[in-house]
């Protein structure tokens, strides 16, 4: 299994606050069948601006560290980027990267409220050969209050990554609803961890998984093809359809 969402790079976003945290989330990863993971640390201005070349000394550290504890897990560098125009002129000088320094970056926007200029910055994002991967957008209210919302975000040619956590309730049973019918209506490209700590947000896949299969018995295949072609730069191909008007969270199972 590969997880493309996890802040296990210590003492540098709101995830793993030391080494020792980091090295116990890599085995519980690694024990829950987690081959690869993805150090993904928030870039968000004013509060996380951390850059590729701060998280690559960082990142190899971790990797060594890990070797040194015996562990095999596979650990590569992405970033979560609070996508905003300063954000975009930090992905031209490359000091905003890709996961794996790849075409592929992921993105999230506040959880309230969609900014006015979301839509130009991932058309904009795109014109710079980025493919978006929306952040477990499951957890965002006006797509809970209004998942037709979501269409806006599919026009553009955003990929969906969903938490494994908001399928077993992690975070309420709205946003529960929520990931279960984004599943239902084939929009998750990708499951993840976005594993924070050892406690509730820990790593591991294999139970959201698990949860997601019982909606749709390919979504593990599907899934599984996307990383592999994400991790070697490949185009995904994928066909979404849009929510129609009607459908809200609280239909997910009246059909």
């Amino acid at each position: 299994m590969i997880d493309i969402h996890s802040h296990i790079l210590p003492g540098i976003d709101d995830g793993s606050k030391d080494m020792e945290t980091s090295i116990k989330m890599l085995k519980m990863a690694e024990e829950k069948g987690t081959k690869t993971i993805v150090a993904t640390p928030h870039y968000i201005r004013g509060r996380y601006e951390n850059h590729y070349e701060k998280n690559f000394d960082l990142h190899q550290k971790v990797k060594l560290a890990a070797k040194n504890a015996g562990l095999k897990i596979e650990v590569l560098l992405g970033q979560e980027v609070m996508l905003d125009k300063y954000a975009l002129n930090l992905c031209r000088e490359k000091k905003i990267r890709g996961i794996n320094e790849s075409s592929y970056m992921l993105v999230e926007f506040p959880m309230d409220e969609l900014p006015n200029d979301a839509l130009d910055l991932i058309y904009e994002l795109r014109v710079l050969g980025i493919k978006p991967i929306i952040a477990h957008p499951e957890r965002y209210e006006y797509i809970i209050r209004s998942l037709p919302d979501i269409n806006d975000f599919i026009n553009e040619g955003c990929l969906f990554q969903i938490n494994a956590g908001s399928l077993q309730g992690v975070f309420g049973k709205q946003v529960q609803k929520c990931a279960k019918l984004l599943v239902k209506e084939g929009l998750v490209n990708f499951i993840a961890s976005d594993a924070h700590s050892i406690n509730i947000r820990c790593p591991g896949l294999i139970e959201g998984v698990r949860e997601a299969v019982l909606l749709d018995k390919d979504i593990e295949k599907k899934v599984s093809s996307n990383l592999e072609l994400m991790l070697i730069d490949k185009d995904i191909e994928v066909s979404m359809e849009k929510i129609k008007k009607k459908k809200s969270i609280f239909q997910i199972f009246k059909r």
